[in-house]
């Protein structure tokens, strides 16, 4: 049997192998909102880092923040003050993010990366209250989620991590206490949902307090014990949930100490309700309601009137069409989409409606057929409860000037319409209606009215053929001062850019949730 040919002679030697590699540890990425919640976690971390599995140098810590814009100073100061000079002591990463403009394909910009900051950034190129201003409204909730938050802050903070971390799993500390846990929950789910849709897990979710069972009221005294001064909550300035951040006595306590920002807060409010009645900051009431029942604030009320006085005005033809909405048969039988959804839908028959129609029809050759069992909607008593649809906006600046001259041009329109002005309920805000919105779905309503000037024009591509539609008119009745200009909304956009010190970078965005 023929012996086996010797090995070949090694030309160097192998390293004799050290067992298998160390896993990567992940990243730990504290989103930083600047209250007691995220305060008191940054403190714990920093205490004992190892407990909460982070390295004992916190090499692996970033704390990020995204600025909106429109934070109290108060807590500028305080973080500046009391929790920046910690974290640069132990060189902790701080990153500061804000988004760059409008629309998202402006993308994301870092302000400060910095494993020494000094100062958390008051505003970045394009604050939330810009937002708000040019788009008429105040901060609101759209299907149970905060559209603001989503935009100036879970928005700009996930697309800083694609570009950051790419494919790589991180670990994300939220900061919701002991008494949030159902808040807790539904952020988990959330998470939960956009790891299975992405087939990988992008971060791990990671809630200190809840699992320290420290409710609020412990979270304030931990922070107190270990600062030496109380912090107070942080929201924005004009946030209508400032019930739930802070009593009202809190809220309208920081309002007067910071009256510039009250004026601020109600030229907003102001601007909204001149556009749409019912928009105020707290729906069924405004912040000014609120402010004028208390004599306290009536330094804060006399700086928003001076500041009103003081403004650019405008006249502003508002159009509105409200359309009919889908219901569940609709939705149940024409899918995700319906080019004309009507109230009764597909509804079944009822008892009444089956006494009252036959269920055969009879053809010209005297032969009869049996009615499908949905009713056609012909007759007014077959027909369900109505249900209200979209509501598209038109605004256009018809005249420019001083709000003494706005009031009184408004006043000259109407004689020249003949149409008297009606005050409005709440905002006591007169305005020019010239179509009253009638009864049913598809309606529509038009008035001139006059507030701050600053709201942007705005007309979607098809509200002209859907106007003309409803209400046999065409086109504003007031010829515009300027032409209308469309801001693309490019959410679908597949490259955002992040835009660092160093340059631009652009990673794939994320898909919408």
């Amino acid at each position: 049997m023929p012996t086996a040919a010797p090995a070949a002679p090694a030309l160097f030697s192998l390293p004799a192998p050290r067992g298998p590699a160390r896993p990567v540890k992940r990243k730990t990425v504290l989103s930083y909102g600047l209250g007691a919640d995220s305060t008191a976690i940054l403190l714990m971390f920093l205490a004992d880092p190892v407990r909460y599995g982070l390295e004992p140098d916190l090499s692996d810590l970033i704390v990020l923040h995204a600025v909106t814009g429109n934070e109290w100073p108060t807590s500028l100061s305080y973080v500046d003050r009391l929790v920046l000079p910690l974290l640069a002591e132990r060189k902790v990463r701080v990153v500061q993010v804000a988004r760059v403009g409008r629309s998202d394909s402006d993308g994301v910009l870092v302000l400060e990366d910095s494993r020494s900051t000094r100062r958390i950034h008051q505003a970045g190129p394009w604050r939330l209250s810009d937002w708000l201003l040019t788009g008429g409204t105040v901060p609101q909730m759209a299907s149970g989620r905060r559209t603001c938050s989503i935009r100036f802050k879970g928005w700009v903070l996930d697309h800083w991590a694609v570009a950051e971390f790419g494919q790589a799993a991180f670990r994300r500390v939220i900061g919701y206490h002991a008494g949030e846990r159902s808040r807790m929950e539904k952020d988990t789910k959330i998470q939960d949902r956009l790891n299975e849709k992405a087939g990988r897990v992008i971060c791990e979710p990671s809630y200190p307090l809840v699992d320290a069972g420290m409710n609020r009221a412990a979270v304030e005294a931990y922070v107190l014990e270990r600062l030496g001064e109380p912090i107070q909550k942080s929201y924005c300035t004009f946030c209508p949930f400032s019930g739930v951040c802070a009593s009202r006595d809190r809220h309208e306590a920081r309002l007067r100490e910071h009256p510039d920002l009250a004026a601020e807060a109600l030229m907003m409010e102001y601007a909204s309700m001149a556009l749409n009645e019912p928009m105020s900051l707290y729906g069924t009431r405004s912040l000014y309601q609120q402010l004028a029942e208390d004599e306290r604030n009536d330094a804060v009320l006399t700086a928003f009137e001076e500041r009103l006085d003081a403004a650019p005005f405008s006249l502003y033809e508002v159009r509105r069409v409200y359309l009919p909405g889908r219901t569940k048969d609709c939705r149940h039988h024409h899918g995700t989409r319906c080019p004309r959804p009507r109230w009764w839908c597909r509804t079944e028959r009822t008892t009444a409606c089956r006494r009252a129609h036959s269920s055969f029809e009879t053809a010209a050759d005297g032969e009869q057929a049996e009615l499908p069992p949905q009713c056609a909607g012909l007759k007014d008593g077959c027909r369900g409860s109505q249900v209200k649809g979209a509501a598209w906006r038109s605004v256009r600046t018809v005249w420019e000037g001083s709000r003494l001259e706005a009031e009184f041009t408004l006043l000259d329109w109407s004689r020249e319409q003949g149409v008297r002005l009606r005050r409005g309920e709440s905002s006591r805000i007169n305005r020019l209606h010239y179509l009253e919105r009638g009864e049913g779905y598809p309606a529509a309503e038009a008035y001139l009215v006059a507030a701050p000037s600053g709201a942007d024009d705005k007309n979607r591509d098809s509200f002209e053929r859907k106007w003309t539609e409803i209400t046999g008119l065409m086109g504003p009745r007031w010829e515009p001062v300027r032409p209308l200009v469309h801001h693309p909304i490019r959410r679908g956009s597949r490259v955002v850019p992040v835009i660092r010190p160093s340059g631009v970078e652009h990673v794939p965005a994320l898909e919408p949730a």
